[in-house]
């Protein structure tokens, strides 16, 4: 298994109908106050600890950093009086979930997503992912608030769990939306970029991923792409 594919979760995997970001945005108020000017920014692509950083700028990144374990506890909180309603509307993409079983004798797989790492398990337990994924050797949007950054934090605890170590194009990045992507292009990584997300077949090819796919169906195709 020479190989160690980093899954983005929201827009890749799958949806939670907007339930989580509406926790998000809760969260937030609830630990930052009703009064606070909150800016409007897009979350697609981006650390959960970065969408807080650009949320409330008066903050400042030390601010932000300061606080993050109170977002961190009050946005789990909200998510699991949520999870009712999570496992009944969240969607996985079509031909995930195959994929994933797919690759299981050929590649080790985890998590590399914006979501904090305890949301990001909720949303895999409620769809049933989470068995696919070794959310040990993953990073996450409380790891760093710099995507980029994510890549080598999940490569260093995969080398540590599997006993070898992962790099350049050794690593598939397979995400949604353009930072995925940069982030793993950053990394000499592999990149294969979905347009399962907000982003188009058309602007994702843009950004010059080494293969773009319209989606996750055609199990062929997406093996073809990420195993290179």
């Amino acid at each position: 298994m020479d190989r160690l594919i980093l899954w983005d979760v929201d827009g890749t995997l799958l949806t939670t109908d907007g339930i989580a970001a509406a926790a998000m945005q809760a969260a937030m108020r609830q630990v930052v106050g009703p009064s606070a000017p909150m800016e409007r920014t897009s979350y697609a692509g981006k650390t959960d600890w970065l969408i807080i950083r650009e949320s409330f700028p008066s903050l400042g990144g030390d601010g932000v950093a300061e606080r993050l374990h109170e977002f961190i506890a009050a946005y789990c909180a909200g998510l699991e009086l949520q999870r009712a309603a999570l496992a009944a509307r969240s969607r996985v993409f079509g031909g995930v979930s195959v994929l994933l079983e797919a690759l299981q004798t050929t590649a080790r797989q985890a998590p590399l997503t914006g979501n904090i790492v305890a949301a990001a398990r909720i949303k895999l337990e409620c769809t049933g992912l989470l068995h696919l994924l070794d959310v040990e050797a993953g990073a996450y949007g409380d790891d760093h608030y710099d995507r980029a950054a994510l890549v080598p934090i999940a490569a260093g605890r995969a080398a540590a769990r599997y006993g070898r170590t992962f790099s350049g194009p050794q690593i598939v990045i397979v995400g949604d939306t353009p930072n995925d992507i940069v982030c793993g292009k950053a990394n000499g990584a592999r990149t294969v970029a979905v347009a399962t997300g907000p982003y188009s077949l058309a602007e994702l090819a843009a950004c010059s991923p080494d293969v773009a796919l319209p989606d996750l169906s055609d199990t062929d195709a997406a093996l073809a792409a990420i195993l290179g």
